[in-house]
């Protein structure tokens, strides 16, 4: 079903990006799924977030994706560990014209998160995984009432909804994806849904506080 449903979503790439999904494709990168890229998109121009928060950058794809359906509206932060990506990811901003609307962190995104400030209306999440429940409180000071928490990968290829296939090297992992889909599914500051698309994605609404509504 997953296969049928990821046929059926397409994206209608740029030139830059097309050149981007094959360099991913030659180097093995993990960039976003024209899926994803799909849903990413029509959540950004549906909500027409201000800032949007992101958490593993790789080579710049889902930064340009979300800077193409912002549409000149706001900026956007992206995290990458790796230096060697964060610079590649800063070449692809200025070839596509992006630069002065995304600012890009290389480092750990568990100490950038840490003294980050501010308030942002979508935080995408798609950093190492066995690293994200650690990010979630980082994530739920930094992200405004209202707004969205998107997370990739969720399911890990299969692996969350099936210990039968478990890979024992992948059990860490595994097993904290277990408690970060468990706790943002019964959180009482958030509504949350997971779609299986790609390799999984949960979508996470922060509640406003009554006395705002």
């Amino acid at each position: 079903m997953k296969k049928y449903i990821d046929n059926l979503t397409r994206y209608e790439e740029d030139h830059i990006m097309a050149r981007m999904r094959e360099e991913a494709k030659r180097d093995h990168l993990p960039i976003m799924r024209e899926s994803l890229a799909s849903l990413m998109d029509l959540i950004v121009r549906s909500t027409k977030p201000e800032k949007i928060l992101e958490i593993g950058t790789c080579i710049g794809y889902s930064s340009l994706v979300m800077h193409r359906a912002m549409n000149g509206r706001g900026q956007i932060v992206t995290i990458e560990l790796d230096y060697d990506l964060s610079c590649r990811a800063r070449e692809y901003f200025k070839i596509a014209g992006a630069a002065n609307d995304i600012f890009i962190y290389n480092g750990d995104a568990s100490e950038i998160l840490g003294y980050m400030e501010g308030q942002f209306d979508i935080i995408f999440m798609d950093g190492p995984k066995g690293q994200y429940l650690n990010y979630l409180d980082h994530c739920l000071r930094l992200l405004k009432p209202g707004g969205l928490l998107i997370c990739d990968d969720v399911l890990f290829y299969g692996m969350v909804a099936n210990d039968k296939i478990v890979n024992k090297k992948k059990i860490t992992i595994v097993r904290e994806m277990k408690k970060f889909l468990e706790i943002i599914s019964n959180h009482p500051q958030m509504n949350t849904v997971i779609i299986p698309l790609g390799d999984g994605v949960s979508i996470s609404y922060k509640k406003e506080d009554k006395a705002e509504i």
